[in-house]
């Protein structure tokens, strides 16, 4: 019986653990046992911190896990790292899709943080966030698929219905490939981050003795979009359209 729960637990952890593809060595899965015995026992922020570097030690290996990455936000959350947290749940989103508990917890990260402005794209593609970030290539990748094997068969196959089928797949393709690239755009064109530090000062220049950029200070969990990197200091763009310029420690990347 024992040994049977320790097989359930495996094939869960390959499961949760399988993410871009590449070959799941079991290091990782013992990793990943090590890491949810850690949370689950943890009495102290150190203890959480301790599970959230070892969840960080498989993303390292190269996976791109939305349980992982969900687990390590839960853990930064309860370690006080409010900041990585909302970094973490951002980037599970992007690999689980919807999950009523990761929208929960996010949502509890953010707090009180002013609605980020959809452009109109969002509205015509409904659907972005119903679907993960890898799936949309999927999908896409079918879509192109089956729309060129129509395509072929038409050519031997001289039937009206086909070739309509065909034109209706070559629509829902390009329109699948126009949310996909989309995703791309908005995940790996633009970079994303958060404040981790609390009263972070933005900078009209890219050293101390500028002069501060908004009349308020920037507080621990602010989600801003990055326009560029010089030096050891970043210009962020924030939700409000504003810019200023923050010191690499202040904040974290995704």
């Amino acid at each position: 019986m024992i040994k049977t729960i320790r097989l359930l637990q495996l094939f869960c952890c390959l499961l949760l653990l399988s993410g871009c593809g590449k070959p799941l060595d079991l290091d990782s899965v013992r990793i990943f046992q090590e890491a949810e015995r850690t949370f689950a026992q943890a009495k102290s922020p150190e203890d959480y911190l301790k599970a959230a570097a070892m969840y960080q030690e498989i993303l390292d290996h190269g996976y791109c896990s939305g349980a992982v990455l969900y687990n390590q936000g839960n853990a930064l959350m309860r370690a006080g790292q409010r900041g990585r947290a909302i970094a973490a749940y951002r980037q599970a989103r992007r690999y689980m899709g919807p999950d009523p508990f990761l929208e929960a917890n996010l949502a509890y990260a953010v707090g009180g943080q002013p609605p980020r402005h959809r452009p109109l794209i969002e509205y015509l593609l409904f659907w972005q966030d119903w679907i993960s970030y890898p799936a949309k290539f999927q999908l896409t990748a079918c879509g192109v698929g089956i729309t060129l094997a129509l395509a072929v068969a038409a050519l031997f196959v001289d039937r009206w219905w086909l070739t309509r089928v065909m034109l209706a797949g070559l629509a829902l393709s390009l329109v699948l490939i126009v949310s996909a690239g989309y995703d791309w755009y908005r995940y790996a064109w633009n970079v994303h981050g958060v404040i981790v530090q609390t009263q972070t000062i933005v900078r009209k220049g890219n050293a101390e003795s500028y002069e501060p950029a908004l009349t308020t200070a920037l507080e621990e969990g602010a989600e801003f979009e990055l326009v560029e990197r010089r030096s050891d200091w970043m210009l962020i763009r924030l939700p409000s359209e504003q810019e200023g310029w923050v010191p690499d420690r202040a904040a974290v990347l995704y």
